[in-house]
This record gives structure tokens, sequence and C-alpha cells, in this order.
């Protein structure tokens, strides 16, 4: 258990549904050449199933004024899978982002969101990420992102965020 810093109370106590205070990041990318049509569903189902366990901040709940470790860290309720209708443009895709990033995130669990989304023309596919900013600044949440992509595209292994 650790004490909640008092910038994050603030954060906290500011936040209401006319004022979210959780930050996104929408990544797009494409699909590679000659890769399966099960592309993106293996690239979901092995992030699922990593035997990475959740660290802090991403299993860090709110009790109180400290955060604690969620005992009941559920991955399904963090990380989704969704695939656009038809015909899949960016503007469908802005559309879910939009109503993703205006609802709230549930104070009961820890405070982030991943979805990856698939069936985006051009043969691409997005990864939308939303933090709390209580849990992490917006610079440190791409720090956290970026440590999970790979450098090049002949890197295979996949490193959950969390």
């Amino acid at each position: 258990m650790r004490p909640l810093h008092p910038i994050d109370f603030i954060f906290l106590s500011l936040e209401k549904r006319q004022q979210p205070m959780h930050v996104g990041g929408l990544f797009l990318f494409e699909i590679p050449e000659n890769a399966p049509e099960t592309f993106v569903h293996d690239l979901v189902e092995e992030i699922r199933q990593s035997k990475s366990i959740p660290v802090p901040p991403f299993n860090n709940r709110l009790n109180g004024l400290f955060w604690d470790e969620d005992e009941e860290f559920d991955i399904d309720h963090h990380f989704r899978h969704i695939a656009l209708p038809h015909p899949g443009r960016i503007r469908e895709l802005l559309v879910y982002i939009s109503q993703q990033h205006s609802s709230l995130i549930d104070r009961a669990k820890p405070l982030w969101t991943c979805d990856i989304i698939e069936g985006i023309e051009g043969n691409r596919f997005a990864m939308y990420f939303k933090i709390h900013h209580a849990m992490v600044d917006g610079v440190a949440g791409m720090r956290l992102i970026e440590k999970s992509l790979s450098k090049t595209p002949q890197e295979k292994h996949v490193v959950p965020l969390w």
C-alpha cells in the first residue's frame, strides 16, 4: 500500500463526467505483408496468454487515500479486442475512440484500459490505451507504452504494457 500523492488526489477530486481526468493514446499500425489473416487475433492471444504479472501502477487500485494491490485483478476488465464495423474507415475508428474516451474509468479497479482494434481499412489495426492521470502523467504513460513496442519489424516477441 502506498499513499496517494496530493497532486493525484487533486486529479481524482476534480474529475467529473464532463471533465474526465484520464489521458489516452491511439496508435495505428500496418499489418505486415504476408501476415496470416489471423495476425491481430494471434497478437491478442499472445498478449492474453503472457506470463507477465501486472506490476505497479497497472495492478494498483484506489483504497481511500492509498494505492493498493488489486487482489482480484482481471485482465479481461482492462484488455479488450474489438473489430470496427464495416467499412472500417478512420471515421469509424474515431467514433469508437470518442465513445471510449468520454467514459470515466471504473475506480473500483486499476485505472486503465487497453483496446486492440481490428478491421481498419488499409490492412491496419490500432491500439487505444487509456490511463488515469492520477496513475501516470502523459509523458510517463508514453514511456511505458514505448517500452512495450518493438524497435524493429524483426522483433516478434510481444511485451504487454503491464
